[in-house]
């Protein structure tokens, strides 16, 4: 199922703004219906989140870009989602040893 820009942003408390800039640095890749709105999967949700929590540990959106891209796509199980987390998690470490 998809969802408008405007349903995501309600969801993660993120303006369609900063939603639209993370489509241009790659993090959301939205479909456009035939009307040229963007269409998201529900997935999204998750994945606005895991970028909303990742911006507070400190770490930017290429980086963050980098990380999600290891996994394929979309990220929707808990297990899945427990990779990512694992992934950076390690790299905090890494950043705290620095």
């Amino acid at each position: 199922q998809e969802i408008s820009i405007r349903f995501l942003a309600r969801r993660t408390g993120i303006a369609a703004s900063a939603l639209r800039y993370y489509e241009t640095r790659g993090l959301l890749k939205p479909q456009r219906n035939r009307a040229g709105q963007r269409r998201y999967p529900r997935s999204d949700i998750r994945r606005v989140s895991i970028v909303i929590i990742a911006q507070k540990c400190g770490f930017r959106l290429r980086d963050i870009k980098k990380l999600l891209a290891l996994y394929a796509e979309p990220i929707a199980n808990a297990a899945e989602w427990a990779l990512v987390s694992q992934a950076m998690r390690a790299e905090l470490n890494r950043k705290i040893q620095q």
